[in-house]
């Protein structure tokens, strides 16, 4: 009732059944023996990108800092991209939390993460210090990365240091880990 058959093979790279070959020019594997091979290039997962989801934005001065971050939304249409601006104390941080949004509704109920693409800081002198996408340092998608903002010099941008839910922090719920 049943017969053996045997699946078909196919050629990943080439999304097509592979030639199991009684034709004199090619083998099993579909290259030609007579020299002119298929060149065929390895398959490499691309990069990921470098986005930050969250971060801390940490003032290591002694005076207070004005400072606008800047999420993006979707690329190509600024309806989703979104600006905070906050002011920092002397010796302090502000947590800038991950940011969703649902660009299809109600056609797909996908939702998208935000991504932080420029962070700007205005110091009590008059300073202006800016970092922008890509940052330094990052080579992946992150959360809770943060932004070192020094009496001298730029910002740094540098990997977490700490665990974040720390009992210090209100809204705890904010915080990922």
């Amino acid at each position: 009732m049943y017969q053996d058959v045997e699946p078909k093979r196919v050629d990943v790279e080439n999304n097509r059944p592979k030639t199991t070959a009684t034709d004199d020019s090619l083998t099993n594997e579909g290259q030609a023996i007579n020299g002119d091979s298929n060149k065929s290039q390895s398959f490499q997962m691309p990069r990921a990108p470098p986005h930050v989801y969250s971060c801390f934005v940490v003032n290591r001065t002694s005076e207070q800092i004005e400072c606008m971050l800047k999420y993006d939304g979707r690329p190509g249409e600024e309806k989703f991209d979104e600006v905070i601006n906050v002011t920092i104390p002397a010796n302090s941080e502000h947590y800038f939390p991950r940011k969703f949004f649902q660009p299809d509704l109600p056609e797909s109920y996908c939702k998208w993460v935000k991504i932080v693409t420029h962070v700007r800081v205005k110091k009590q002198n008059g300073k202006i210090l800016e970092i922008d996408y890509p940052f330094e340092n990052v080579h992946a998608p992150i959360r809770n990365w943060e932004f070192h903002v020094r009496d001298e010099g730029d910002i740094l941008s540098k990997p977490p240091t700490r665990v974040v839910n720390v009992l210090k922090y209100e809204n705890l719920d904010q915080y990922e880990c």
